[in-house]
């Protein structure tokens, strides 16, 4: 089970009070003990921060809560985080830091900024464990909060290209297009994530501060890894393959732009996972192949057509080849 950092608590308490909810009833709702809104590195189960944001949202009667507590985010609330963060000479730097040491405030959540492409960057935000309303509230907080944190130190103005949630779409959208600046964005998505213009990245922070950020340095390598993510990965490549054999184009690009990531980005989470991306590729045509074979014999054409394959001949060849790699995967087994 993954564990908050109590400053998450504090800090959204202090905010749903200030919009009007009592903080007695807030606590006593949350099964939070009174004692831990006192200590500064206490750890609370995960599940009591996402259902914090379920009952601010039921009290309040505004599903956008997330986004306005969200967007009033101050530093330093998070402490050493936000020391890290801040202290950064640029905001590429300073987002450099969110996954490497996100255990400083949570477990159950991992960052990861990639570069896409010589124009784009992406901050992903994955959740370990959790579902339903709190889930996509508690995301929704992380990936604002983190946007209005790099807001508070920069002179130029911050706006992502595209957004990207796994949330379904609301009935309106127009706080999520003012707080996080864009209309680009993307619901029932299979990630999480923001990307921005790679040339912000270079944006200077007004509080850099190399001197701190060499202090702080020992205790940010005494924290503890970001968690693995081994199973979020297959399973988000499972469903982004079956939408893209269903339209025809199952590459590797595809998918990976599906996932707002880079090729390589996707076959290292793979690998991380004990899998590769061919191995996926060929479990989801497999998968594909079976569920329209439910309703009689297909051709050949036919056959080939479902898998994403150019021609029957591409087929053979592809089945030759996972023929090959099977048996000798079964040989080394029982030598």
């Amino acid at each position: 089970m993954g564990t908050d950092q109590v400053r998450l608590h504090r800090f959204v308490i202090s905010q749903l009070t200030a919009a009007g909810l009592d903080r007695d009833r807030l606590i006593r709702e949350t099964r939070l003990p009174e004692w831990t809104m006192a200590g500064h590195d206490v750890h609370l189960p995960s599940h009591t921060f996402s259902r914090l944001w379920e009952v601010g949202e039921y009290e309040l009667g505004d599903p956008d809560i997330a986004l306005y507590v969200a967007s009033r985010y101050e530093l330093p609330s998070l402490g050493l985080y936000d020391y890290l963060f801040s202290t950064a000479p640029t905001l590429g730097a300073g987002l450099a830091t969110c996954g490497p040491y996100v255990t400083a405030v949570t477990t159950n959540h991992r960052f990861d900024l990639v570069v896409d492409n010589d124009e784009e960057v992406t901050l992903s935000l994955e959740m370990i464990d959790g579902e339903g309303r709190g889930r996509d509230l508690t995301q929704l907080w992380g990936l604002c909060a983190v946007l209005s944190r790099a807001r508070r130190v920069l002179r130029a103005p911050l706006h992502p290209l595209r957004v990207a949630l796994r949330q379904p779409a609301p009935a309106r959208t127009d706080t999520f297009r003012t707080v996080f600046g864009t209309t680009a964005l993307a619901f029932d998505a299979p990630v999480d994530a923001m990307t921005f213009r790679a040339s912000d990245m270079d944006l200077p922070l007004t509080t850099s501060d190399p001197v701190l950020a060499g202090i702080l340095q020992p205790l940010a390598d005494a924290l503890p890894p970001p968690p693995p993510l081994v199973t979020a990965w297959p399973e988000r490549v499972a469903a982004a393959l079956a939408a893209a054999l269903a339209e025809g184009n199952a590459s590797l690009d595809r998918v990976a732009r599906r996932l707002a990531t880079s090729p390589r980005t996707l076959q290292r989470r793979l690998m991380e996972a004990g899998t590769t991306w061919r191995r996926e590729l060929e479990r989801a045509r497999g998968v594909r192949l079976t569920a329209a074979s439910a309703a009689g014999p297909l051709s050949r054409a036919r056959q080939a057509e479902i898998l994403g394959y150019a021609d029957v001949a591409s087929m053979r060849r592809a089945a030759r080849r996972w023929s090959v790699a099977t048996h000798a995967l079964r040989s080394d087994r029982f030598d």
